[in-house]
């Protein structure tokens, strides 16, 4: 038990820095304090520094502006994957056919490619942006803005009265609500998890990466806001009219709320040529 406890010690002070993480652990060598004494004495130093942390901007913006802003239309985007991509495979899977949604089976796999790789791109840049801006706060940051991207659109459904949960379970619930369990979420959090350690580590990318990065995101923005259009289109025309379909503006909006994250990648790129040009 003694072992586990200054493992649970070792675990916490993981959360300092690396010279202060040193002392740390050289203090509680010398003293020879008892292991209670320690995780308190160290929990309560994680605690003052994890608050510190939150005197400075970037951490609010990566929570507000990521985790929150762009979070939600993400959240809906992984909704609108699991959705299409759901009906498809279980139309194959049952019936052996194509699902009807009054297009052509390429254009529905289109869609859906298209769909699908500018979720990873939108999904790597909020969480390398997520990271850069974090610092040693990603781990609430990253909390956040993953539970709003498995959340936020099924619980506005929920809400609104467009589902409805009949009979829930609160273990059932509690992993849907927690665990990538659909290939939309499970590509989310993999591109996600992965941007935020790089953004961590990195925290700035080369500008020549962050122009190819802004650049597939502009073409997969404009594509997915196109293709998307093809939905409405056969709507309207199934409807004869009674269903009008979404303006292409309204379509683009929270393509380009959740692409935010870019400019501000490019920005420090470009800050950080321009600052080893000068020193070179």
């Amino acid at each position: 038990m003694t072992r586990i406890c200054w493992r649970l010690v070792d675990i916490l002070s993981r959360m300092l820095d690396a010279d202060e993480r040193q002392v740390v652990r050289g203090d509680f060598a010398e003293s020879g304090q008892s292991v209670a004494r320690a995780i308190r004495d160290v929990s309560d130093l994680v605690v003052r520094r994890q608050i510190g942390l939150w005197t400075v901007w970037q951490p609010w913006l990566a929570l507000l502006g990521i985790a929150c802003l762009a979070g939600l239309p993400l959240s809906r985007i992984a909704f609108r994957l699991n959705v299409d991509l759901g009906q498809q495979l279980t139309a194959y899977y049952t019936y052996g056919v194509h699902f009807g949604t009054l297009l052509t089976p390429q254009q529905d796999m289109a869609w859906l490619l298209c769909l699908a790789i500018a979720l990873l791109l939108w999904s790597w840049t909020c969480g390398f942006v997520l990271g850069s801006l974090s610092g040693r706060a990603v781990w609430l940051t990253w909390c956040v803005f993953y539970l709003m991207v498995l959340d936020s659109a099924l619980v506005r459904f929920i809400l609104s009265g467009n589902m409805i949960l009949r009979d829930p379970q609160p273990l059932r619930l509690l992993m849907v609500a927690t665990l990538p369990l659909n290939p939309a979420t499970f590509l989310f959090s993999l591109s996600a998890l992965w941007g935020a350690f790089m953004g961590v580590r990195r925290r700035v990318l080369p500008l020549r990466a962050a122009y190819v990065l802004a650049s597939a995101i502009t073409i997969f923005t404009i594509l997915v806001t196109w293709m998307s259009g093809w939905y409405e289109t056969a709507h309207e025309v199934w409807s004869s009219g009674a269903w009008h379909g979404v303006s292409w503006t309204m379509r683009l909006l929270p393509f380009v709320v959740v692409s935010w994250p870019i400019t501000y990648l490019l920005a420090t790129a470009k800050r950080r040529s321009t600052i080893d040009k000068e020193i070179t």
